[in-house]
């Protein structure tokens, strides 16, 4: 059984990506213990269908690239990843990554920037739940786009022991890395701390804790750069967990 500390900080992403991240944390900074408590897992699915006619394919997640690992496709063309580590991790199985190393906006861009490459067909594999319609915003810039979904989220509900130690003070802080996650937190946890810490990868996600939830006195920041290295250094710095 996990013994919480004094101060700890509670990771909500799937298990295997909480841990990775939470391990990463610990080499940052010692001092700060870390809880993973999903506040939703995956599910991916085999991908079954011929390639040869897209010129590249797209993500935003990487469960998208671990389907594709997974079901081990094969395809020689470009990878566009909205992020870094989505990029690193289809480089790790293989496919010629490109990262936008923004959000969705910035992996628009990227994908019209190499429009030049002689693209013309292109695949976008994604998530049962998608949170902005790259699909039609892509489309609108007249690319021939299909898509296939390719994973799920299934919700997870937070251990009782972890709901009373954010209550008591025990756990001062945790991550958000969607706005999905905000909601999926806050419709468990009713009872927060005055000064409780909200770590977020964007100032998109920041914000719709402060609108949605402005009684709830917290700590909202958020990360100089959305990606997992903003994230450790944003946590990193905070006061919370001493020096």
């Amino acid at each position: 059984m996990k013994i919480f500390s004094n101060r700890s900080l509670l990771i909500t992403r799937p298990i295997k990506d909480g841990v990775v991240f939470s391990l990463h944390i610990k080499k940052l900074k010692p001092s700060i213990d870390s809880i993973c408590n999903p506040l939703f897992e995956i599910e991916n699915f085999s991908i079954d269908r011929n390639l040869s006619k897209f010129n590249a394919i797209i993500v935003t997640s990487s469960n998208a690239v671990r389907s594709l690992i997974q079901s081990e496709v094969q395809f020689s063309g470009p990878i566009f990843c909205v992020g870094n580590s989505t990029a690193l991790l289809a480089k790790s199985g293989g496919y010629r990554a490109k990262s936008a190393n923004g959000n969705t906006r910035d992996l628009i861009e990227l994908v019209k920037s190499s429009a030049t490459d002689g693209l013309v067909k292109l695949i976008y594999f994604r998530g049962e739940r998608i949170m902005v319609d790259l699909g039609s915003a892509l489309r609108k810039e007249h690319f021939d786009l299909d898509e296939e979904i390719c994973y799920r989220k299934v919700r997870c509900r937070l251990p009782n022991k972890t709901i009373e130690s954010i209550k008591s003070g025990t756990i001062v802080g945790a991550t958000f890395f969607s706005k999905e996650t905000v909601d999926l937190f806050f419709n468990q946890v009713k009872n927060i701390p005055v000064g409780f810490v909200a770590f977020c990868i964007s100032t998109e996600v920041s914000r719709n804790i402060l609108t949605l939830y402005p009684d709830f006195r917290l700590s909202v920041r958020a990360a100089v750069e959305p990606s997992m290295e903003g994230m450790c250094k944003l946590i990193v710095a905070a006061p919370e967990f001493g020096d």
